[in-house]
C-alpha cells in the first residue's frame, strides 16, 4: 500500500508520518514567518539546510523553494546560499554495506585460491625444471641406456656363440654323414 502526502509517494507508514510532520511544520513556518522579506527568508533557509531538519521529500522540496526564491534577489550572491543538504539513506548505507561486505568476502576467497594455484604452478614449473635438468635423472637415464647396450651386446655374444655351435654341429654331422 503507497502513501501520500503533499503530493509524493511513499512506500511505508513511517515515512509518511515523517512526511506529515514535515509538511505541518512547513505549514507552521509559512504562517508564523513573513516570507517576502529575503532577509528573513535567508535566515530560514540556513537555519533549515542544516542535517537533522529534513529527511523527506516534501521537507527538502520546500528548501528548494526557498533557494529559487533566494537567487531571484539580487543583493544575495549566489555563493552565500548553500547547496541543499541531502541525508543519507540509512536502509541503503546498510544495503550498500552488507554488498561490500559480500564482494569483500567473495575476493577474500578467490584472492587465496588464486595464490594457492599460482604457488602450486610455480611449485610444478621449478619440479619440471629441476627435474629436466637434474644430472641425477640424467646420470640415471645415461646408466640405464648404457645398461640396455651391455645388454644387447651380451645378446649378441650368445647369439654369435649358439650360431657358431649349431654351425659346428652341422659341419659335424655333416662330416659323419660323409663318412657313412
Amino acid at each position: 500500500m503507497m502513501y501520500v502526502v503533499d503530493g509524493f509517494e511513499f512506500q511505508t507508514k513511517e515515512e509518511a508520518r515523517q512526511a506529515k510532520k514535515e509538511s505541518d511544520g512547513i505549514r507552521y513556518i509559512k504562517d508564523q514567518t513573513d516570507m517576502s522579506d529575503p532577509d528573513t527568508v535567508y535566515k530560514l533557509y540556513l537555519r533549515l539546510n542544516k542535517p537533522g531538519y529534513f529527511f523527506t521529500p516534501v521537507g527538502l522540496s520546500f528548501l528548494v523553494e526557498l533557494q529559487e526564491y533566494l537567487h531571484t534577489i539580487p543583493y544575495i550572491k549566489n555563493e552565500d546560499i548553500r547547496p541543499i543538504y541531502i541525508p543519507e539513506d540509512k536502509k541503503a548505507v546498510v544495503e550498500v554495506k552488507k554488498q561490500t561486505e559480500g564482494y569483500k568476502k567473495k575476493f577474500h576467497v578467490a584472492l587465496f585460491f588464486t595464490i594457492v594455484l599460482s604457488a602450486a604452478i610455480v611449485t610444478m614449473f621449478g619440479i619440471t625444471y629441476v627435474s629436466g635438468h637434474s644430472p641425477y635423472v640424467v646420470d640415471y637415464e645415461n646408466e640405464l641406456i648404457d645398461k640396455y647396450e651391455n645388454w644387447q651386446k651380451e645378446l649378441e655374444k650368445r647369439e654369435k656363440a649358439v650360431e657358431e655351435r649349431e654351425k659346428a654341429l652341422d659341419e659335424r654331422q655333416d662330416a659323419t654323414e660323409w663318412t657313412k
